[in-house]
């Protein structure tokens, strides 16, 4: 790639500015388009008399001996040192709190909840993440095609083949048929967060690998998880790029030799061939002029009612678990109040809480049609007064104590829609079920020349790690990049 290339890249987030910064870096002249006035997308932060809060991705991963983030700061250049978590969350279900250790405390921890009964469930999960992981360390590009066969002939090795008889398999066949409803809880919940869907739906391989995100790593940054996609933005600069702030792409134009131009709100115009879309399949349709077909089998499937919580000092122990799960009543479909993610801010971390409290993100799956609902009938506010008291609730749960918040905001799917323009305000990308992981997952290619796709509704999917895994993916289709 020569230094004449121009570049254009719509999103800011994790996966858009991993694909900048790559292509920067590879010689390409870059430019990235974002529609906030920071960077991160639904990695972002927010600041709030003092707090400075996650907005959506809490969870620090990927900085592991194999880990993806780290692999990449590595070829950028980039110095991020994170530290690590343990343990690296606690379930709380109706009738047991679990502690999620990432290392051999795991095993006596699961047995003592689980029983033995449930040993060879873990162990064939952790067995099958491990080859994942092996197979995931080449950076694969999914679904194949000629471009592609070739590079994956090159990472692909005996001891992945079995991984090609999971497809079209869900990690549910490998529960036990007798399994607890505790055990069944327990690992929905987990891929709820994970993978967007639960266990009778969740490609196994992919699952396998979700509930093992514990045994790879989770980690602190003192800003949060936002330092991220600063520390991206930071490095799309250092290697030439720039970034356009509060700056709308609304129409990607196309000819017969495929993208031709960027217009932008205002009425600006950029000559463009070459376009990394950094944002859900859905906008990129939109921005095509094109309809989303109603029998979408990758569509996205969740938005998220988020509470932005600050506390005072003393009200979390210094020693407390960062991140929580909540489950209110096993016997009722989890997500829309009955399950939450709590993640709390670091002890001491002065970036994150004013005199030494705690900044507290807790969030809840939400279907965006009862919003939308609510919304032209009338009753959004007696809506968000209900999930705030839901959340607030979640947070006294996970502490153990009541709590009166110095900072109470609440975010819902107009607020995600509002901020990050996503589709409907749909967080969370595509759900990882058997019809749309992997081998079936949608591809960076879009068929469109020169317009390639990369974030959390391309493969791998969801997470800080699967983005930017389609971002270099996506890179790759463009340049010779190199990771």
């Amino acid at each position: 790639m020569s230094g004449l290339d121009d570049v254009h890249v719509i999103g800011g987030g994790v996966a858009g500015l991993t694909a900048a910064a790559l292509l920067a870096r590879a010689g390409a002249r870059v430019t990235v388009y974002e529609h906030h006035n920071v960077p991160g997308g639904c990695a972002a932060f927010y600041q709030r008399d003092g707090y400075r809060f996650d907005v959506g991705a809490t969870v620090v991963n990927g900085f592991g001996e194999r880990g993806i983030h780290r692999r990449v700061f590595g070829a950028l250049g980039v110095e991020l040192a994170p530290d690590p978590v343990a343990p690296a969350m606690a379930v709380h279900l109706p009738d047991a709190s679990i502690t999620r250790y990432g290392d051999a405390r795991w095993i006596a921890e699961r047995r003592a909840a689980f029983g033995d009964d449930a040993e060879p469930f873990w162990r064939a999960q952790e067995r099958i993440a491990d080859r994942v992981w092996s197979f995931a360390a080449g950076l694969p590009v999914l679904p194949v095609d000629l471009r592609s066969a070739a590079h994956l002939a090159r990472v692909f090795r005996a001891e992945h083949l079995p991984l090609l008889a999971m497809q079209g398999r869900s990690i549910a066949s490998l529960i036990p048929r007798d399994a607890s409803r505790r055990l069944r809880t327990f690992i929905d919940v987990q891929l709820l967060i994970t993978a967007q869907a639960q266990a009778r739906d969740v490609d196994l391989a992919f699952g396998a690998t979700a509930l093992d995100i514990a045994r790879e790593g989770t980690y602190h940054l003192p800003g949060g998880i936002s330092d991220i996609a600063t520390a991206l933005a930071r490095a799309v600069r250092t290697h030439g790029g720039r970034i356009r702030y509060n700056t709308d792409v609304v129409r990607i134009r196309t000819g017969r030799r495929g993208v031709e131009a960027l217009e932008l709100r205002g009425g600006e115009r950029i000559a463009a061939n070459r376009v990394v879309a950094a944002i859900p399949y859905e906008n990129v349709l939109g921005l095509l002029g094109r309809e989303i077909p109603s029998d979408l089998r990758t569509r996205q499937r969740w938005s998220a009612v988020t509470a932005y919580v600050g506390v005072a000092p003393g009200v979390v122990p210094d020693d407390a678990v960062l991140h929580h799960q909540i489950v209110f009543d096993d016997a009722l479909p989890l997500g829309e109040g009955n399950s939450a993610f709590v993640s709390i801010s670091g002890a001491g971390d002065r970036a994150r809480a004013r005199n030494g409290g705690r900044a507290i993100t807790v969030s809840t799956h939400t279907d965006v049609g009862a919003w939308e609902t609510a919304r032209a009938n009338g009753t959004l506010d007696a809506r968000k007064r209900e999930y705030a008291a839901r959340l607030h609730r979640a947070i006294e749960r996970a502490l153990g104590t009541r709590v009166s918040p110095e900072i109470f905001e609440l975010g819902t799917p107009f607020s995600f829609e509002r901020y990050t323009l996503r589709h409907r305000g749909m967080v969370g990308g595509t759900p990882q079920m058997r019809a749309s992981a992997n081998l079936l997952a949608r591809s960076h290619r879009t068929g469109v020349r020169g317009l390639v796709l990369c974030g959390d509704t391309a493969f791998p999917g969801q997470s800080t790690v699967g983005v930017t895994l389609s971002a270099i993916n996506a890179a790759r289709a463009l340049g010779a990049v190199t990771v």
